[in-house]
């Protein structure tokens, strides 16, 4: 069990810093719209490993951001909110991982791109929720005139939510099905 747990350690923390290299590709279009391609790397460890791996990959993931400088923070509390705890949630994806590992062991094509679909929208729905939170604490001031914090809060987080999940859907589908071993541990 031990060993189980050092690998599942030792993933996470390798899914972070692959997460981590793959968000300093630009991806942003203008200053509060983008697609986090970087999630990828979460949620393929997330469908290996379950959710505390997940979960794990997504905070470390969050901490690089904030310790390397590459996090837009305008406060010690929007920082913690929308990077510590925010990307946390990408390890919901794992919630699927036993039905994603059971699609690859089955070949069931159909079976997986609808596991992967469920998990990776779980994951995207929780956290950006939360930067959509922090988007009307913290981000609002930025809104057009005319435009409240809410309504501008939700507008730019559904986009990018949603492009984000269209693209990580369609990657993480892609990745899985051609290298059925990204989520079929050994150890």
């Amino acid at each position: 069990m031990r060993s189980k747990n050092l690998y599942g350690n030792v993933e996470a923390a390798i899914a972070a810093v692959i997460a981590f290299l793959i968000s300093m590709v630009p991806l942003q279009i203008g200053p509060s719209f983008g697609i986090q391609l970087s999630l990828v790397a979460i949620y393929i460890v997330a469908f290996r490993r379950g959710v505390r791996v997940g979960v794990m990959a997504g905070f470390l993931f969050g901490l690089l951001q904030l310790i390397t400088g590459f996090g837009q923070i305008l406060s010690p509390l929007q920082g913690f909110i929308e990077y510590i705890f925010a990307f946390l949630f990408a390890g919901l994806a794992g919630l699927y991982a036993v039905q994603t590992q059971t699609a690859v062991e089955e070949k069931d094509n159909k079976q997986l791109l609808f596991a992967i679909g469920k998990g990776t929208f779980i994951a995207i729905i929780t956290e950006y929720f939360i930067h959509f939170l922090a988007g009307v604490a913290f981000w609002g001031q930025y809104a057009p005139e005319g435009m409240g914090p809410w309504v501008y809060s939700g507008i730019m987080n559904s986009g990018s939510a949603l492009a984000t999940w269209i693209a990580t859907y369609a990657v993480a589908f892609i990745l899985i099905r051609t290298n059925k071993k990204l989520v079929i541990a050994n150890q």
